[in-house]
């Protein structure tokens, strides 16, 4: 993805109202942008100065530890990434900040999934909801992998309609924020950077221009060093299971958190204490 995609974007009369990179402190084009920005502690590289970046913005929300259990992800052992929460992420509580995450002590539940048709989403939030009642739920990534352009567009059109009348669903970020790609059809921009139909469809508006931006040297790369969270191609995507599922050492009632750029927030523009 393009540095001037997301500059355009975030100067666009839209739905957006909340967005994230993969880390701590957001970078300039995104600091400017006056459109909320959710800290990440990703992995464990950094997490020492966490607390202090969480701060020094103000923040009142954050998450942590994107995809723990996957080896090209955050490739955390449980026993480990537990105590690294206890220490570092459980004391911004008693700073009022809201904890997204699975396990632990937490205020919301963030999850992803990824697969074909509307039955297989909705039963799968369905479920972590029947299970975890108490809690929000932010589907912080999702998409259709359909390689068929209509089928996709017609699954983001009926979902994002069905999670705007979900009081539980708080909010959800469709991924992803980039340009054509052989393996993609989930995306949301033309080959030239504008809004595809299915950009425009979940942004709510097409792309208003309100400064010169300027080409940049090089393509974004996210904080852990990759332009796509998930590292795989979308035919070897499946959705999330559903219920009780070991992998890797993590017993997984649910997804961990993860990152979206642009995510469209439900009901109110922020989230407030």
């Amino acid at each position: 993805m393009f540095v001037r995609d997301i500059i355009n974007a975030n100067q666009s009369d839209s739905l957006i109202s909340w967005q994230y990179n993969w880390g701590d402190l957001p970078p300039a084009y995104l600091a400017t942008s006056n459109i909320k920005y959710i800290p990440m502690q990703w992995g464990s590289v950094g997490i020492d100065n966490f607390a202090e970046d969480v701060k020094m913005q103000g923040a009142d929300t954050i998450l942590a530890f994107n995809e723990p259990d996957y080896v090209n992800e955050a490739n955390m052992d449980p026993v480990g990434a537990a105590h690294l929460w206890i220490q570092y992420i459980e004391p911004l509580k008693s700073l009022g900040i809201r904890l997204g995450l699975s396990e632990l002590h937490h205020d919301f539940l963030p999850l992803h999934w990824y697969g074909t048709g509307v039955e297989g989403f909705y039963g799968y939030i369905w479920d972590v909801h029947n299970n975890f009642p108490r809690y929000p739920i932010w589907i912080t990534e999702y998409g259709d992998t359909s390689t068929n352009d209509t089928e996709v567009l017609n699954f983001l059109n009926q979902t994002v309609t069905y999670l705007d009348t979900l009081d539980w669903i708080e909010r959800y970020a469709w991924f992803g924020y980039f340009r054509p790609r052989p393996d993609a059809h989930y995306n949301l921009l033309r080959e030239d950077g504008g809004l595809n139909a299915l950009g425009e469809l979940y942004i709510g508006a097409k792309t208003v221009h309100t400064q010169n931006v300027t080409e940049p040297p090089s393509t974004l790369r996210t904080v852990n060093g990759a332009d796509n969270p998930t590292q795989a191609p979308a035919s070897t995507w499946a959705p999330y299971p559903s219920s009780s599922h070991t992998l890797g050492g993590w017993k997984l009632q649910l997804t961990t958190a993860a990152m979206t750029l642009l995510s469209c927030c439900l009901g109110v523009l922020s989230v407030t204490l």
